[in-house]
């Protein structure tokens, strides 16, 4: 099923569920521990959700009207351009905006250092962070580079901002943690750490 926008016919968001059905289904038969479960199926849905609304939807048909009156432009590749023009020009729009780019990928603050044990090193986190946002900026790009013209606006001050959010996000939640405050939160409690993978059973224990 398509959806059209313009002149462009389209591949819908929801079409990123498909792989995560079966990768979610793989996550809860692995009959892991309860937090490791959690924070997987979180990383889960948020990695689906970032997929959806920042690659999603793909346009496979009525590009060249566009690739005429559009072409390559409107990207960004100087830092905090964007970022001052929109702290100049304050609206809902670009409040919204901004909030957006800013918690995109707040969630990985969470799940990453409880999964990979390696992120707990904030400077391994930040790095992380950069790479993740930097990532979504050049898949982004090299999408309007496939379809022919500026599809999806490639802004270095996007990749800035969701760093920053997974940075605060990430410190937030060691604060939290280090405070013992997730000790009266209950489910909550289920995010602390450290937490174990997924069990791994060996063909001795089979027999056994």
């Amino acid at each position: 099923m398509t959806t059209t926008d313009g002149y462009l016919t389209l591949i819908p968001g929801y079409y990123a569920l498909l792989p995560a059905i079966p990768i979610a289904i793989c996550i809860l038969r692995r009959s892991a521990d309860d937090r490791w479960t959690l924070l997987a199926m979180l990383a889960l849905v948020h990695v689906t959700a970032v997929i959806a609304l920042t690659i999603f939807p793909i346009p496979i048909a009525g590009q060249d009207f566009y690739r005429h009156t559009r072409g390559m432009s409107e990207d960004n590749i100087v830092p905090f351009g964007t970022i001052s023009w929109q702290l100049q020009h304050l609206s809902l729009n670009t409040i919204r905006q901004l909030f957006g780019n800013v918690v995109a990928l707040a969630p990985l603050g969470i799940y990453g250092p409880g999964l990979w044990p390696a992120l707990r090193d904030w400077r391994r986190f930040v790095l992380l962070a950069v790479t993740f946002g930097v990532g979504i900026e050049l898949c982004q790009y090299a999408g309007s580079l496939i379809e022919g013209f500026t599809y999806r606006v490639t802004d270095i001050d996007d990749a800035i901002m969701n760093a920053t959010g997974a940075v605060v996000a990430f410190a937030a939640w060691r604060l939290i943690q280090r405070s013992g405050w997730t000790d009266r939160w209950g489910w909550i409690e289920l995010l602390r750490e450290p937490l174990p993978g997924p069990p791994r059973s060996t063909a001795s224990e089979a027999t056994r």
